[in-house]
């Protein structure tokens, strides 16, 4: 709209003032509305087609001809156009996997390479049928419970992905009563109502306490994460199984599962009274921050105490001494998990996968005991 506005002359007024001139002011062009975002009404209308076809045409049904749907496909194309990906959700579900870790007992930003891995492989599977990976931390299972239950009711995942499985976990059982499509990941027995990833944890570390039986070590310590972590009884069953027929000392310590907590409890462990010639730690963070207390310590590695850890990294092949470890199956369960994912998709909602984990890499951090 165009306003026109009077200037009146500032001379006398009254019947002897001369009439007042009057006259248009510059206009100035209106503001212009800013670009509306363009619609499938907008694409149809274009193409001369209804928006079913083009629909049609976008996701490739049938029913569309070969002339109509390239026609529709330009159009869409000059218009910058692209279905609403909340509507596709809400018309064909979110195509996206959720994966929810828990920061607080688990440990798991100590672990941050291992998760990396595991995440890559696993977003790789998913890409191969264009599925997005949902990753959130939380502080606590609790936290990741009411944040299934909001995702769930806003359609925000197909499947749910659980790692770091606890040996009572409040997160598969919300799971189980939301009847979401789940994986649980690693957590070393079978629950047969839902899919799982397992690893052959249990025989990896009776290898450990082999490998520490052969060089004649006869008091050894486990420090591992939390005990309430499934794995954590995993690890502590399979060398017990293993050290208890040879009479040997066995003495478990759980932790936080970070470096400082590794850090703290092998101080203890080497300050006591008949301290272990050997120990064994759940991870390569845990390991290599107990290679630092022993140097200040006064004890030396591997003639004085032997370390080995539960995962491989570059950290462990970077120490001094290079520390024996359990090599890395992180990207194996990464991609067996999406495999796994794949298939509960596909309706095998009990599917069963399981990594190996490969021998011991002995380094020079571990060696016969002799004191």
């Amino acid at each position: 709209m165009i306003v026109v506005t009077h200037a009146y002359d500032s001379g006398p007024t009254g019947p002897s003032a001369p009439p007042s001139s009057t006259a248009p002011a510059p206009s100035r062009p209106a503001p212009q509305a800013p670009p509306r975002r363009p619609t499938i009404v907008d694409v149809a209308r274009a193409a001369g087609v209804s928006t079913a076809v083009v629909s049609y045409a976008l996701n490739g049904r049938p029913g569309v001809s070969a002339a109509t749907r390239e026609r529709v496909l330009r159009v869409a194309d000059e218009f910058g156009w692209r279905p609403s990906a909340a509507a596709r959700s809400m018309r064909t579900g979110p195509r996206a996997v959720g994966l929810v870790l828990d920061h607080g007992s688990s440990g798991t930003t100590s672990q941050a390479t291992d998760v990396l891995e595991f995440v890559i492989a696993l977003q790789e599977v998913l890409a191969t049928r264009d599925l997005a990976l949902l990753l959130q931390l939380v502080d606590g299972p609790d936290a990741a419970v009411a944040l299934y239950g909001e995702w769930w009711a806003e359609r925000r995942f197909d499947v749910m992905v659980v790692t770091d499985v606890l040996v009572e976990d409040p997160r598969i059982d919300a799971l189980r009563r939301l009847r979401a499509p789940t994986v649980v990941v690693g957590a070393g027995q079978g629950d047969h109502e839902l899919a799982a990833v397992t690893v052959d944890e249990g025989e990896a570390f009776a290898r450990i306490g082999r490998y520490l039986l052969e060089l004649g070590h006869r008091h050894v310590a486990l420090v591992t994460g939390p005990d309430v972590m499934a794995r954590t009884q995993v690890r502590l069953d399979a060398l017990t199984r293993v050290l208890d027929p040879a009479s040997c000392v066995l003495v478990h310590e759980a932790t936080a599962g970070t470096p400082e907590a590794a850090a703290a409890a092998t101080r203890r462990l080497l300050t006591a009274g008949g301290a272990p010639t050997a120990i064994v730690y759940g991870s390569d963070q845990m390991a290599v921050a107990a290679l630092d207390v022993a140097r200040r310590s006064g004890v030396s590695v591997p003639w004085d105490l032997s370390v080995v850890a539960g995962s491989d990294s570059t950290l462990c092949r970077l120490a001094t001494p290079s520390i024996t470890t359990l090599p890395s199956a992180q990207a194996e369960l990464g991609t067996a998990t999406g495999e796994a994912v794949l298939a509960v998709l596909d309706g095998d909602l009990k599917v069963r996968r399981e990594c190996v984990v490969g021998g011991l890499a002995v380094r020079g951090s571990t060696a016969p005991r002799t004191r």
